[in-house]
């Protein structure tokens, strides 16, 4: 009979402990990241069915304001104040804004159907009130260094990296194997002689362990070089959605200054058009015009809104995603 037991040798329990919360630290951070992924993405669809949502009820606008011109030039027409022309002209206007409000009608139900199979149960306000955006403010090395604090990929190539190294110094700790230590108890010449004995088993290392070994480092290179590599796109994408962010506000404040101006324009070739001063298909295109731009404006608006709320999920001003694969909601 005999009892054995392995010993590990001074330094290696050490290394799997801490090989052991590593794996922990990772797998959190692979939670989080997935939920800041799911933060974006439902960010990225709620601002496609805004987008969809805000084009539509434009369309609707111009529409209604089409329709009722129509029946009044038919009206016109009928009294010999209008010429055939005209009525053609109001007609076709009015055919093409009924196409563009069918196509926005599509792309709206799309939008939606996209939303809520993404997410299910999420409630759908009936009415939405879109705040001006806001500037950027501060330095863009104050913006960078907190986004890439916050940044889950690099946090999770960091820890990836961490893991490996200590993978490579414990795979060259096991080159040297551990002993073990045994007792053997045994009875002959039927129980007149009783033998107890110290067992001591010294494994001798092989080519296997040292191919082990220089594994584990070649993969520990491996995920030094992925987690530079990682810093260098998380350093860019936090410039570029910087930028990005700050040139959306500024074109929408431009789209909101051509939205004016171009309705203005439009207003007084309306009334140019009443006068006589001006065709009819000038009118119409004065108010095309105008209703791109005002289109553009809005959303100008809904894309900067987008972009500055992108950066305070990436900052974590919006929701804050713990270690534990929770996040909380910080601001609606």
């Amino acid at each position: 009979m005999g009892l054995e037991r392995a010993w590990r040798l001074p330094g290696k329990a050490a290394l799997d402990s801490q090989l052991g919360q590593a794996q922990r630290d990772l797998a959190e951070a692979a939670g989080a990241e997935r939920l800041h992924n799911g933060a974006r993405l439902l960010l990225e669809s709620w601002f496609a069915w805004l987008r969809a949502r805000e084009r539509l009820a434009h369309v609707d606008e111009a529409r209604a304001t089409l329709e009722r011109e129509n029946v009044a030039m038919a009206r016109r027409r009928e009294l010999g104040d209008a010429s055939e022309l005209e009525l053609m002209q109001m007609d076709a206007a009015f055919a093409q804004m009924q196409t563009e409000h069918r196509i926005s009608e599509a792309e709206l139900a799309a939008e939606m159907e996209r939303l809520l199979v993404l997410f299910p149960g999420l409630p759908i306000p009936e009415q939405v009130s879109l705040p001006p955006p806001q500037p950027i403010e501060g330095r863009p090395e104050e913006w960078e260094e907190v986004l890439l604090t916050h940044e889950p990929a690099l946090r999770l190539a960091r820890l990836a990296s961490s893991r490996s190294r200590l993978q490579a110094q414990r795979a060259d700790r096991e080159r040297l194997a551990d002993p073990t230590v045994g007792i053997r108890v045994a009875h002959e010449k039927d129980g007149e002689d009783r033998l107890v004995g110290l067992a001591l088993t010294i494994p001798l290392g092989g080519s296997a362990r040292q191919a082990e070994t220089d594994r584990s480092r070649a993969e520990a290179n491996i995920a030094s070089e992925h987690e530079a590599q990682v810093l260098r796109d998380s350093l860019a994408a936090a410039r570029s959605a910087l930028q990005q962010a700050r040139g959306a506000w500024l074109a929408w404040q431009a789209s909101q200054e051509a939205a004016t101006l171009m309705s203005r324009a439009a207003g007084l070739q309306v009334r140019a058009y009443e006068l006589g001063e001006s065709s009819l298909a000038d009118m119409l295109t004065a108010r095309r015009l105008a209703f791109g731009a005002g289109l553009a404006a809005r959303l100008a608006q809904l894309d900067a809104l987008e972009k500055y709320y992108r950066l305070q999920i990436d900052r974590r001003e919006l929701w804050n995603f713990s270690q534990h694969g929770t996040s909380v909601l910080i601001q609606p």
